[in-house]
């Protein structure tokens, strides 16, 4: 048997073990599903080096945890998903070093799973969910935690939260349930010191009764007040009964936190809804979030974007929310909205087009010529059906050191690549240019 230690040192080999376990992708939950069998998740160095001995597999340990998929998607033979994860929750309490060596972990279910009744589904996800609730708050080299319809009791999230190495925190189907006998939770005597959460998502808020609102706003405005928060993604229903009958986070910081000021939110990407309420909120919530450099809007319902730019429009007139904004994602017919006097160098507009007729040559120019921030745009992007040539030209007299400019075309029958190599105004701007096939709509 080779002794791998007389050729280097362990302390080497580690070395090269944490060279190639390079991060991953990130998954969303639908990546997850689609590799559902998958438990360990780990990069394919990682994998190659622990089949070459048992050496390198023992070594390999702390690099083939780090990233732990239990969640479990109805047709994708969930029965065989929960045994695995029996085995490795029983591993876990053979091996208490395994928990520290966690560093991503996922959770939950899909909703209705648990219409899977003929083969017992139920049941046994039910016991594997409570032997996940007792192992999390044991997991302190936790570093992102994606959570998706799996209800938490307060005592449970609030130990969740206070995870020392917790930097980002994804809830779908968010709910915390509090039983008769469950304490009354006080969020007061939590304490955010020991937070590390970074960056907080939320997702896809169900209905929920009267009193279940009132516990999950309490959850969320704890969320909402760590010091340590620098991202935010709100990602509401896109359907309006879902929306009427579940939490808006907007609601929330507007109802209750509406002096806060979140100094540390640098990264804010949300979706509104067409209520006059909710832009009014969002709105208000900005003038609060004096540093934040990046924001991304998108809609709610479809063809709610008039509406929603309306209001804006008037609203921000008068506030003048997101002061310190230097990158925009969006609309572009909202970009000049929170771009004007700001210190706006970057604008990105990928609304893609309903129809691939979709009329925005007239808008397309007047929105640029809009656009006038307190320092020189630098990148520009645009999603079109229709591209015209003379648009560069618009671009290029309207924000003269722009350094790149990014479109995207939608051709339904071809892809139109025009030439962007050639010199504009007296000078040659790096361009790069995307095309694409529309989608049938």
């Amino acid at each position: 048997m080779t002794d791998f230690t007389s050729i280097l040192p362990i302390e080497t080999w580690l070395v090269v073990l944490e060279f190639l376990a390079v991060p991953l992708p990130r998954h969303n939950m639908v990546g997850i599903y689609q590799g559902d069998s998958i438990i360990l998740r780990s990069s394919p160095g990682i994998r190659a080096m622990a089949t070459m001995s048992r050496f390198f597999y023992q070594l390999a340990d702390p690099f083939r945890f780090r990233e732990v998929h239990f969640a479990v998607h109805p047709y994708k033979d969930p029965i065989e998903k929960l045994h695995r994860i029996k085995e490795l929750l029983d591993l876990l309490g053979r091996r208490p070093e395994v928990k520290l060596w966690i560093r991503i972990l996922s959770i939950g279910r899909e909703i209705g799973i648990q219409g899977r009744k003929q083969d017992g589904f139920g049941v046994e996800y039910t016991a594997v969910e409570r032997r996940i609730h007792e192992v999390i708050s044991e997991l302190r080299g936790l570093s992102e935690l994606r959570c998706m319809h799996m209800p938490f009791t307060p005592t449970l999230f609030s130990a969740i939260l206070q995870l020392p190495q917790l930097d980002d925190l994804e809830l779908k189907y968010f709910q915390v349930l509090q039983g008769p006998t469950d304490p009354t939770p006080d969020w007061s005597a939590v304490r955010r010191d020991r937070s590390s959460l970074r960056r907080l998502t939320v997702k896809d808020f169900e209905p929920l009764a009267p009193f279940e609102r009132v516990t999950v706003a309490e959850a969320l405005v704890h969320l909402l007040r760590q010091e340590t928060l620098a991202e935010l993604n709100y990602l509401p229903p896109r359907s309006l009964v879902l929306l009427m009958g579940s939490v808006s986070l907007v609601s929330i910081i507007s109802d209750r936190i509406s002096d806060y000021v979140f100094k540390g939110l640098r990264k804010l990407n949300i979706v509104l809804n067409p209520t006059d309420a909710g832009v009014q909120g969002f709105v208000h919530f900005g003038t609060r979030c004096l540093n934040l450099v990046s924001l991304t809007i998108r809609w709610s319902l479809v063809g709610s974007r008039y509406l929603i730019g309306d209001q804006l429009r008037h609203r921000c007139l008068e506030e003048h929310p997101f002061p310190a904004l230097q990158e925009f994602d969006g609309q572009l017919a909202l970009a000049s909205i929170f771009v004007q006097g700001r210190p706006v160098h970057s604008v990105d507009d990928h609304d893609m087009p309903i129809k691939n007729n979709d009329e925005r040559g007239p808008i397309v120019i007047s929105n640029i010529a809009a656009l006038r921030p307190s320092v020189p745009l630098r990148v520009f992007g645009i999603t079109t059906a229709v591209w015209d040539e003379t648009y560069i030209e618009t671009i290029a007299q309207h924000h003269t050191e722009l350094e790149e400019l990014i479109y995207v075309h939608w051709a339904r029958e071809q892809v139109v690549r025009p030439g962007l190599d050639r010199e504009i105004g007296g000078r040659t701007p790096k361009a790069r240019k995307t095309a694409a096939t529309h989608p049938e709509t």
